[in-house]
């Protein structure tokens, strides 16, 4: 509990107590190796040999959630006072039926709107021959 209280103190009191950021400041790239890595590759896969599009979901839902964290980062606190979950998911554009599971897959993403209380960030995934992109 004390910690808890600890974090809070870390809070700015109003808007004008928060430092300006850009999109920039959230921009992240990560790189899912199912391609160059087997191993990881078999955690992805179903007993057809294709990639499963909801482990595929909970990875673009972990990498908002961390873009968010990033964006709000307090670069004095060791954890964050925030507490941040996906409310909904706008849009899901894809430009293939499936992925392939023998190429690795690229996201990236930033914080594309802040309000008070909530944020929009945008993300995309990219293989070859693959264009996606999602907001949540």
């Amino acid at each position: 509990m004390e910690e808890r209280k600890l974090l809070h103190s870390f809070l700015a009191k109003s808007q004008k107590g928060l430092p300006p950021r850009t999109m920039k400041d959230s921009y992240i790239e990560v790189l899912l190796p199912l391609g160059s890595q087997p191993e990881l590759r078999e955690k992805y896969l179903t007993v057809q040999n294709t990639v499963r599009f909801g482990r595929i979901l909970e990875d673009l839902d972990s990498l908002g959630v961390l873009i968010c964290y990033m964006h709000n980062k307090i670069h004095s606190a060791k954890m964050s006072p925030l507490s941040i979950v996906t409310a909904l998911v706008d849009k899901i554009d894809m430009c293939k039926k499936s992925l392939s599971p023998e190429q690795d897959i690229k996201f990236s993403g930033h914080v594309s709107w802040v309000g008070k209380t909530s944020m929009e960030v945008k993300m995309g995934m990219f293989q070859a021959g693959l264009c996606k992109s999602t907001h949540s």
